[in-house]
């Protein structure tokens, strides 16, 4: 795994809800802060490869049972701009 997937994945597996929505703004991904609370609490220590299809995909079918489908689509958006470049 690259440098810059590790600093990624690790980002995504620490984050805080207040961090995750400065990065939903930077990506123009709609979330409020009751979502984003609800999302870093899933995310905090899982150690999910967001560069992984299979553990992506189960992490937003877990964020559409927390957060609702279109929410999900949204974290989906910003994670496809994350990882679209490598």
């Amino acid at each position: 795994m690259k440098l810059f997937e590790m600093m990624v994945n690790h980002k995504m597996n620490n984050i805080r809800p207040d961090e995750l929505l400065s990065l939903a703004r930077q990506h123009q991904v709609s979330l409020t802060q009751k979502q984003a609370q609800d999302i870093s609490a899933l995310l905090k220590g899982k150690n999910i490869n967001i560069f992984d299809i299979r553990q992506r995909q189960n992490v937003l079918g877990q964020i559409t049972n927390v957060a609702g489908a279109s929410t999900a689509r949204e974290i989906e958006t910003l994670f496809n701009n994350l990882t679209s470049n490598f």
